[in-house]
């Protein structure tokens, strides 16, 4: 008990995403956990890690979009679009017109193709790009579709600019710092990056794990429940329901005890009468049957 859910981590800067996993992993003595889309190791903020069951809840999280706050600067552009890589050229006393940045950032709302930076995990021969442009082999990233729902300026100087983004999911914020530069005329990477939402969930909420690994969290205390983990319609069935979910078979209407507002081909959480978490369905009504499991899980 407690250790099936989410674990919300305010990620420090000079990790990776997997060695925030490993601690957690530690910490609470288990031998599953994965993270819900990384940051990159210069990057802070909210990591929403998966222990236990929690693993399987990705796909039905990933329609939340993200939210950063990033400080993207001017003077010079890198390899790798951020603070980390090589200067690939400078522009010594750059002066950013705010007002043409600001209409840049407006022009490229809703949904864009971006190139994401050649240091990145998309794949070629089932390679990741980034080690292959660290073996010095050259790479050729895949333009994706994004969507940009707001990028709001929040301060700036002459040669940077603090910009709040709220965006879908595989979105490249170095890209975006980049392809602004680019249209400047000047140079683009990130100064910094910090993830304030994510899966639906903010990192307010989040733990340090100065805190986590001091022992001043119980697992209680640390892992949100596969059930409030989920932002999806949730709704009970009987103990006959339960049994039927179990072995697998179509969710039949007779089994349900509460309302279902859900629409067709959605997600809804089936919960035993105890409200522990029993599989997630996609909403096919049909003859007596409400839906099919798309996941199961095993109450605990």
């Amino acid at each position: 008990m407690g250790k099936n859910g989410l674990v919300l981590v305010d990620k420090p800067k000079g990790l990776t995403s997997r060695k925030v996993v490993d601690r957690i992993m530690r910490c609470l003595r288990i031998r599953k956990a994965g993270h819900f889309g990384s940051l990159d190791p210069f990057a802070t903020g909210l990591l929403c890690i998966g222990v236990g069951q929690g693993t399987k809840l990705l796909p039905f999280m990933q329609a939340h979009q993200k939210e950063y706050v990033a400080i993207i600067g001017f003077e010079m552009a890198t390899d790798t679009d951020d603070i980390t890589g090589e200067a690939i050229a400078r522009y010594p006393n750059v002066e950013v017109d705010i007002e043409q940045a600001s209409t840049w950032l407006s022009d490229h709302m809703g949904w864009i193709n971006q190139l994401p930076p050649e240091y990145c995990a998309q794949k070629y021969m089932g390679k990741p790009l980034y080690k292959l442009k660290r073996e010095n082999k050259e790479v050729n990233p895949r333009p994706k579709q994004v969507h940009i729902e707001r990028a709001e300026i929040l301060a700036h100087d002459r040669d940077w600019i603090e910009v709040r983004i709220v965006c879908s999911r595989g979105t490249y914020i170095r890209s975006i710092a980049r392809d602004l530069g680019a249209s400047l005329e000047v140079g683009g990477y990130l100064r910094s990056l910090r993830r304030l939402k994510s899966e639906g969930f903010s990192v307010e909420n989040a733990h340090t794990l100065e805190d986590i690994e001091a022992g001043r969290l119980s697992a209680e205390d640390m892992v949100i429940p596969l059930v409030q983990a989920l932002h999806i319609p949730k709704v009970r069935v009987t103990r006959t329901g339960e049994i039927g979910i179990l072995e697998g078979r179509p969710i039949q209407v007779s089994w349900v005890i509460d309302d279902i507002d859900a629409t067709e081909e959605s997600y809804i959480a089936m919960m035993n009468e105890n409200n522990q978490l029993l599989c997630v369905a996609r909403v096919q009504r049909k003859e007596g049957i409400i839906g099919y499991i798309e996941r199961g899980f095993t109450p605990f």
